[in-house]
């Protein structure tokens, strides 16, 4: 069980580069059995995961500082799931159920929190429930990824499958 690519915004180097490695990061241990469970229970899997993640990305990047739970602003008590820095440019790490309603919400609030940065901003999504159409999600990756591009920043999307 891994991530699939579903959009990605350009060639640029680091961006694939990223998504080629949480491509590879294998999700099985984390997500086999957990639509039945309690939401304290998913959130504590999720939690584990994200860790998970972080740590596989601090070793394939060891140039960039990585950090969980990120806020931008004082004043705003959203925080960014993953965030990378090197230099100027921020990595926005975004973790939520294939929703295309949660990736579009994350990606407004983010985008206007981090408004006037460079960004690169990946959505991963992982299973929800039986519901929920991943294929409504993969269009508004493609919203997402035109949005960025007009705005001089860089977007992927992926589903965890």
């Amino acid at each position: 069980m891994t991530p699939h690519l579903h959009e990605i915004s350009s060639d640029h180097n680091l961006l694939v580069s990223l998504t080629k490695t949480v491509s590879c990061f294998d999700c099985s241990a984390y997500f086999p059995n957990h639509l039945g469970l309690a939401q304290y229970e998913q959130k504590k899997i999720i939690d584990e995961f994200q860790h998970a993640l972080t740590d596989h990305l601090k070793n394939e990047f060891n140039d960039i500082e990585w950090q969980t739970e990120y806020s931008p602003e004082i004043n705003i008590r959203d925080s960014i799931d993953i965030v990378g820095t090197v230099g100027d440019l921020f990595i926005v790490i975004e973790l939520d159920k294939h929703r295309a309603d949660q990736v579009s919400k994350k990606f407004l609030s983010r985008t206007a929190i981090m408004a006037g940065k460079k960004v690169i901003y990946i959505s991963l999504c992982y299973p929800g429930t039986s519901r929920m159409n991943p294929n409504e999600c993969v269009k508004y990756f493609s919203y997402c990824s035109t949005i960025s591009k007009m705005i001089g920043n860089e977007y992927a999307g992926l589903i965890i499958q």
